[in-house]
């Protein structure tokens, strides 16, 4: 997770008050791949998936973003085309500035540009990380590792376990394992029997995590 300080936050906060704060909804398209973006969008509440779609129309999921984040990033500091889908995974509230102005707020604050690029250096880890898995981990395996990223950066201590507060279902973990519904479901199954994970309406409990952790050297 990118380190910052409320101070930081503040500045950004007072960047961004100058513009009209956007609302989305659950599964609600806020980018295209094939539009220009029209301006750095900033995230101050719900979830944000970063995606790809193949010519078969499968969907590969890239990044999600918390609030605080910026996006696209690679367009915003190097005017890389933007190849990528983003949607709301959850209600969601953006505020959009204009590109310039945000380059010049950035350069007269550099703590903020370097907040920026921490996130952006987190995000192109854990893809890397991700890819890697695909090669060389098996489905059950990347199924504990993907439910383990999303219990560390989008988990809720309960009384249940760890809650996940983003929605994970069996065709998004096949779109992050790179493998069928079928093949995910299974492994969820599988994790539940143990009791090592348990549903509560569409949302995943995390019941032991330690002992999650253990299964994979089991593998």
């Amino acid at each position: 997770m990118a380190k910052t300080n409320p101070q930081v936050l503040k500045k950004i906060d007072s960047f961004f008050v100058g513009y009209s704060p956007m609302s989305y909804k659950k599964g609600e398209l806020i980018l295209r791949a094939e539009d220009a973006p029209f301006g750095v969008y900033y995230l101050q509440s719900g979830y944000v998936r970063q995606y790809l779609l193949s010519p078969s129309g499968e969907t590969f999921i890239v990044h999600i973003y918390k609030p605080g984040s910026f996006f696209p990033l690679t367009w915003i500091l190097n005017d890389t085309p933007n190849v990528y889908h983003f949607e709301a995974m959850t209600p969601a509230v953006l505020t959009r500035a204009p590109k310039d102005a945000f380059l010049t707020f950035i350069k007269e604050y550099p703590e903020v540009l370097f907040y920026a690029t921490q996130r952006l250096a987190l995000g192109l880890a854990g893809f890397v990380s991700r890819v890697a898995q695909l090669v060389l981990d098996d489905a059950y395996t990347k199924t504990i590792l993907l439910i383990l990223y999303y219990a560390d950066n989008f988990g809720e201590q309960t009384k249940e376990g760890i809650a996940l507060k983003v929605p994970l279902t069996h065709r998004e973990i096949a779109s992050w394992i790179g493998t069928t519904r079928e093949t995910a479901s299974l492994q969820v199954e599988t994790l539940v029997k143990k009791g090592l994970l348990a549903t509560k309406g569409r949302l995943l409990i995390v019941r032991n995590i330690s002992q999650l952790q253990k299964e994979i050297s089991k593998v």
